[in-house]
C-alpha cells in the first residue's frame, strides 16, 4: 500500500531533477509561442496595411446635378452612379453653404467659426486671411503622423498670401493645382467678379521634406516651365493626369493619402465638345448643357482615378470618399454669377442655409464598407478627420467639432454619432443655423444679405420651364422676371397648403422660393425636407427644441468665436476685451478697438 501511494504521490510531484525539465519545456513552448506569434504579426501586417485615402471633392454640386439623386434626366454621371454602389450613399450629408468655410472644416475637423473661415465670405484672390497657423493638427498633418505621403491635386482656397498658409506647410508633400476659388479651365487666369485685374493661378510646390516626389512626376523648376506645360490645357485634365501619376509610380509600401479637388461644375462654364456631347438632347438651355458636360467630364475623371487603383494593384485597400463642397448655384432670371446648378426638390442655392445650400451629395468606397447601401443617418463634412484618424491609428490631439462615425460606416444599419450640426455661427452678416435632430433653426436676416453683392433673387428650377423651354438664354428679360416672380408666389402657396396636410408628395410641388423671409425660422426636416412650412410664422412661437438649438448657439457664439474671428482678417496676434461677457469689442494688439456686436443672438 506504502508504494502505491507512493506512487500516486510521485504522479503529483516532480524530482528537482525533473523540475529543470519542466522548466526547460516550458521556456522552448513559450519561445515557439513568441516565435509563431510574430510570424502571425507579421504576416498579419502584411495581409492587412494601413488603407490608402482617396479624397475626391466636387465643386458647386448640387443635390439634383449628380445621376442617382437627378429627377429631370438632364446630368448622366453612369460611373458614379455604378461607382457609389460599391460603398454606401449619405443621403443625410451637410456642408457648408460655401468653399472656404466647407474647406476649413473639411481639413480641420471644426467648425469654420472656430477659426474666423465661416459666413459668405470666400478667401479672395489679394487679401490676407488664410487657415490660421495654429497648433491644431489638420488632416493631411494627421495622416503625416500616421506614416502618410500626402498629396493635394486641385483646388485649395484656403490662403496664399504667406508660405505658411500654403498647403505644403499645412501637412501636404506636393502640392499641384490653384490656390483660389475659381479659374479660367483653359488659361488658368482668374479674376474677382468686376474686378479688372487676372493672374495666373496654377502652381506646383513640394514640402522641404519631400524630394521623393521628384521620383514620381516631372515637378517644373520656375513658374513659366508651369505655364507653358498647363496653358491651354484642360484643368479636370490635368488634375486627373497628376492624380493617375501619382498612383501608378508611388512606392506602395507606404501609404498615401492624395485629396483630389476638382473645380467641376464651377463657373466658368467652359466644357469640352467631347463632354457636350454627352449631354442628353433635350437639355435645350445652354447654360445647362454646358453644367452637365462639365459634370460628365468630372465623372470621367473619377473613374481614371478608379482605373488607376485597380492598375496598381491597391483598389481593395483604399478608401475613397467623393463629397461636394456646397449646393450647386442655382440660376435666377437675373443670376450672371456661377450658373447651372439645382438642388431641387430642397430649397436654396449656395451661400444660403436651407437645405439647397449646405446638403450635398456624399459616398464612400472602400474596405469594411458594406456595398450597395445608403445612410440617412447625419454627417457633416467635420467628421472626416476623426473618422480617418481612428482609422488610420491616430488619436486626434486637439478637440474636434467632427465625429467618429466609423460605426455607421461599416455597419448598413449603423447610427449615426451625432444628433446636431452647427452650419453657421456668423456675427458680421447676423446668420446662424443649426439642425438638431429632424428640426432646423435659422436665425439672422434675409438671406439675400449673406450673398452680397451678388443679391439677386434666387429663383431655382420650376420643373423643366427654365431649362428646356427658355427662349432668352442671357436671363434678363424683365417680362420673364415678372412671370417667374408670379409663378413663385402661386407655387410657394400651393407648397406651404400641401405642407399643412399629414402627407405630401415633395415631388409633386415645384422648387421654388418665396420673396419674405422671416427673422427666425423653424423646419421640421422629417416632415418637410424642402422647408417650405415655417413653424414658427405659423405657430408664432418657438417649440422647447428650438430655444434648445438657440441657447447651443447663444453658448458658442459666447465662448468660441470671438477670439478667432481675427483670423478671417489676417489678424493672428491680440488682446480680446470681455465686456459684460458679450464680447462686444475686440482690443487689436496696436492698442486699436474693433467694435464688434456679438450680442446680436440676444
Amino acid at each position: 500500500m506504502f508504494e502505491k501511494t507512493v506512487h500516486r504521490y510521485r504522479q503529483y510531484t516532480c524530482t528537482p531533477l525533473e523540475i529543470k525539465h519542466y522548466i526547460l519545456l516550458v521556456i522552448c513552448i513559450i519561445i515557439v509561442a513568441i516565435v509563431t506569434l510574430s510570424i502571425t504579426l507579421t504576416v498579419t501586417l502584411k495581409e492587412d496595411p494601413k488603407p490608402n485615402v482617396v479624397l475626391i471633392v466636387a465643386d458647386d454640386m448640387g443635390m439634383n446635378d449628380i445621376g442617382y439623386y437627378n429627377q429631370h434626366d438632364d446630368i448622366r454621371t453612369p460611373f458614379l452612379d455604378r461607382f457609389s454602389q460599391e460603398g454606401m450613399r449619405l443621403s443625410r450629408y451637410y456642408s457648408h453653404s460655401i468653399c472656404t468655410p466647407a474647406r476649413a472644416a473639411l481639413f480641420t475637423g471644426r467648425y469654420p467659426y472656430r477659426y474666423g473661415m465661416q459666413g459668405s465670405r470666400p478667401i479672395q484672390y489679394g487679401t490676407i486671411a488664410g487657415l490660421p497657423d495654429t497648433e491644431d493638427q489638420i488632416l493631411p498633418q494627421v495622416m503625416k503622423e500616421a506614416g502618410y505621403n500626402t498629396f493635394l491635386v486641385g483646388k485649395w482656397h484656403l490662403g496664399y498670401s504667406k508660405t505658411k498658409y500654403l498647403p505644403t506647410s499645412r501637412g501636404f508633400d506636393y502640392f499641384y493645382g490653384m490656390y483660389g476659388g475659381f479659374a479660367d479651365y483653359f488659361s488658368h487666369m482668374s479674376a474677382e467678379p468686376e474686378s479688372d485685374v487676372e493672374i495666373f493661378d496654377f502652381h506646383e510646390h513640394l514640402s522641404d521634406d519631400a524630394d521623393y516626389v521628384k521620383d514620381i512626376v516631372n515637378v517644373t523648376d520656375t513658374p513659366r516651365e508651369l505655364i507653358e506645360e498647363t496653358m491651354g490645357k484642360y484643368s479636370e485634365i490635368l488634375f486627373t493626369k497628376r492624380a493617375t501619376d501619382i498612383i501608378e509610380k508611388i512606392d506602395d509600401s507606404k501609404p498615401f493619402f492624395l485629396t483630389l479637388a476638382y473645380m467641376n461644375p464651377h463657373s466658368p462654364l467652359q466644357a469640352l465638345d467631347e463632354d457636350l456631347a454627352r449631354v442628353p438632347d433635350k437639355v435645350k438651355n445652354d447654360i445647362r448643357r454646358k453644367f452637365s458636360a462639365l459634370m460628365s467630364s468630372l465623372d470621367y475623371g473619377v473613374e481614371g482615378v478608379v482605373n488607376a487603383l485597380k492598375m496598381k494593384g491597391v483598389y481593395d485597400n483604399t478608401i475613397i470618399i467623393f463629397t461636394g463642397d456646397n449646393g450647386g448655384t442655382v440660376q435666377g432670371p437675373k443670376r450672371s454669377f456661377g450658373l447651372g446648378g439645382t438642388n431641387y426638390p430642397y430649397r436654396g442655392s449656395k451661400w444660403t442655409l436651407w437645405e439647397g445650400g449646405v446638403r450635398v451629395p456624399a459616398f464612400v468606397v472602400g474596405p469594411g464598407i458594406p456595398k450597395n447601401t445608403s445612410s440617412d443617418e447625419l454627417f457633416h463634412i467635420t467628421d472626416w478627420l476623426p473618422t480617418l484618424a481612428k482609422m488610420v491609428g491616430i488619436t486626434p490631439k486637439n478637440e474636434l467639432d467632427g465625429v467618429d462615425q466609423r460605426s455607421m460606416l461599416h455597419e448598413a444599419e449603423g447610427g449615426s454619432n451625432r444628433d446636431e450640426i452647427v452650419l453657421e455661427l456668423d456675427p458680421m452678416y447676423k446668420q446662424a443655423a443649426i439642425i438638431k435632430r429632424n428640426y432646423k433653426l435659422i436665425l439672422g436676416e434675409d438671406q439675400e444679405v449673406r450673398v452680397k453683392p451678388y443679391n439677386e433673387i434666387y429663383l431655382p428650377l420650376t420643373g423643366d420651364q427654365v431649362w428646356y423651354d427658355s427662349q432668352n438664354e442671357t436671363g434678363h428679360d424683365e417680362d420673364r422676371y415678372s412671370r417667374y416672380t408670379q409663378t413663385c408666389i402661386k407655387l410657394q402657396k400651393a407648397y406651404e397648403d400641401a405642407a399643412k396636410k399629414e402627407s405630401y408628395d415633395i415631388g409633386s410641388i415645384e422648387n421654388v422660393q418665396p420673396f419674405n423671409h422671416n427673422k427666425i425660422e423653424l423646419y421640421n426636416l422629417d416632415s418637410d425636407p424642402g422647408e417650405r412650412y415655417d413653424l414658427f410664422t405659423e405657430q408664432g412661437r418657438l417649440e422647447p427644441v428650438a430655444m434648445e438649438m438657440y441657447d447651443i448657439l447663444k453658448e458658442k457664439a459666447r465662448s468660441d468665436m470671438v477670439k478667432l474671428e481675427l483670423y478671417a482678417y489676417g489678424i493672428e496676434k491680440g488682446t480680446y476685451k470681455d465686456i459684460d461677457n458679450s464680447f462686444k469689442s475686440i482690443i487689436l494688439s496696436d492698442g486699436k478697438e474693433v467694435k464688434k456686436f456679438y450680442q446680436w443672438l440676444d
